[in-house]
């Protein structure tokens, strides 16, 4: 299932300590896929929809006036793909940004791999993120390896804490 202009990760920075609070604050929010509270530079990462990119400008808009946030880095879906499984029917998982050395490189062979449950093409600084997702971590771990002998570049977010929003799961496009 593919899509267009319509979704954006956010990756967030916040005030030393508050990523959990941040992080919960989404699961209210009926335009968040999901939210991940992540491991490095970034402290949570959130997947927004809508059908209208003013609507997400208008969510990011909103949380950056949040006294918690310090910045946030917002990375607009031109294209994005979804496989047949669910996100959260894997019990492990991490989001990986990529950049490929020829345009094509990963939206060709990601899609073939049935652990790579979801991926959108982020024009910027990474090429693309996708979620490669495992029953277990040794699973993901392996996937992650898979993927580093493409020799591609690759950053991978460990997320520390996941939420999926599963009433997606009727409300898919």
């Amino acid at each position: 299932m593919d899509w267009k202009n319509r979704s954006a990760y956010v990756f967030v920075k916040t005030v030393k300590g508050k990523a959990h609070e941040v992080w919960q604050r989404f699961h209210k929010w009926d335009n968040v896929i999901g939210t991940w509270i992540v491991d490095g530079e970034w402290d949570v990462i959130v997947w927004f929809d809508a059908s209208d990119w003013d609507v997400i400008h208008k969510c990011v808009e909103t949380m950056k006036d949040w006294d918690e946030v310090e910045h946030t880095s917002s990375h607009m879906v031109y294209n994005g793909w979804k496989n047949g499984g669910w996100w959260w029917e894997r019990p492990a998982g991490a989001w990986v940004l990529l950049r490929e050395n020829k345009l094509g490189d990963v939206l060709n062979k990601m899609q073939k791999w049935d652990w790579t449950v979801s991926g959108a093409s982020i024009p910027g600084d990474w090429d693309y993120m996708v979620w490669v997702g495992g029953q277990n971590w040794d699973e993901v771990w392996n996937h992650l390896w898979e993927i580093k002998k493409e020799d591609w570049q690759t950053a991978t977010q460990v997320p520390i804490k996941s939420w999926w929003n599963e009433k997606w799961k009727d409300d898919w496009w």
